[in-house]
């Protein structure tokens, strides 16, 4: 090969890969004072809602917790299950959406990672994710001490309202008489997808109890009894002034009076069913009538034409000829005669 060739082909090269490279996208950020959004191209829009999200949440987050992170949290959206266990540190399971990275370490951003998901999904997922992220700043160096069913419970709390869904699985475990006392919370957060969702869902409606019970301070109390130190069912108790056991069973008791009737189908579509059957029965009703008023015309037609002769013969019946009289017969009888 020439000279000349050799340089048409190393520039033929050259150019194929800064297309290649042109073409490949990259990962952008969005920022402000709080907050920082990785994320790809595709996902631009998505990417915007999460900052002006999550600096909400961060926001509401540090006026509750009374505590702000020192540096700028950072948000992750990823492309892949791949990039979603690398950013995390850990093998996720498919169906877990975000989690939050805790580094514990100083000088290590915190880390919040999600998945691509739909704009009504994505603020409530966000602002689970970061109560996470805050309440292990609160903390700081007794983050350790806050056993799973609290950090989550907390995170939960901090999302809103729970969801039909997680109503319905404490109902249906209210039923079956498979609700989670306070000490099997944290295992079940090792079980199966089932057991898991019970646990996510009944630590939200936990934490909600223990907050009414002293609304002024909410849970301050029981996260500075865990910063001294205490175990978790000592500081419960020292928290709010009742033993446990009494609290546990007032809990349990509301979920049994309150979350099995999530198990029945919204108003609305009780109201739907209703009218369904209603109209149903009145289209009986409305064909029934007319089916007794055609049988009545019908039969009275009969009963007309029966009075007048007109009636054809029915089975069995003896055929017998109109009488005649004498001059029918004269009349016959002169009609063969001719």
């Amino acid at each position: 090969m020439s000279r000349s060739s050799l340089l048409w082909a190393t520039c033929l090269i050259c150019a194929g890969l800064t297309a290649l490279a042109q073409e490949r996208p990259t990962r952008r950020v969005l920022g402000s004072e709080r907050l920082q959004v990785f994320y790809w191209p595709r996902h631009e829009e998505l990417a915007r809602l999460a900052l002006r999200e999550g600096d909400d949440a961060l926001r509401r987050l540090a006026g509750l917790l009374d505590t702000e992170p020192d540096e700028r949290v950072e948000v992750h959206i990823v492309r892949s299950q791949a990039e979603f266990d690398e950013l995390t540190g850990i093998d996720n399971k498919p169906w877990v959406l975000g989690r939050a990275f805790l580094p514990g370490v100083p000088d290590v951003p915190y880390r919040v990672v999600v998945k691509p998901m739909g704009k009504q999904r994505l603020p409530a997922l966000l602002t689970h994710e970061l109560a996470h992220v805050m309440l292990d700043v609160a903390m700081d160096d007794a983050a350790d001490r806050i056993p799973r069913w609290l950090h989550e419970g907390i995170a939960q709390y901090a999302e809103g309202e729970l969801s039909r869904g997680d109503r319905q699985v404490i109902g249906s475990a209210a039923l079956s008489d498979e609700l989670l006392t306070i000490d099997e919370l944290e295992g079940a957060f090792a079980g199966d997808r089932e057991q898991v969702a019970l646990a996510y869902a009944q630590s939200r409606t936990l934490v909600a109890y223990l907050s009414d019970q002293n609304p002024a301070e909410g849970i301050s109390g029981l996260l500075d009894q865990l910063r001294r130190g205490r175990e978790i069912r000592l500081a419960l108790g020292l928290a709010f002034g009742r033993p446990v056991p009494e609290m546990e069973e007032e809990w349990l008791d509301g979920l049994r009076r309150e979350y099995p009737g999530a198990l029945l189908p919204p108003t609305s579509e009780i109201l739907i069913g209703a009218g369904f059957v209603v109209s149903f029965l009145l289209a009986v009703v409305v064909m029934r009538r007319r089916s007794a008023a055609i049988r009545r015309r019908m039969e009275a037609g009969e009963e007309a034409r029966s009075g007048e002769g007109l009636l054809p013969a029915q089975a069995g019946d003896e055929v017998r000829e109109p009488a005649r009289t004498e001059a029918d017969a004269d009349e016959a009888h002169g009609e063969l005669v001719d």
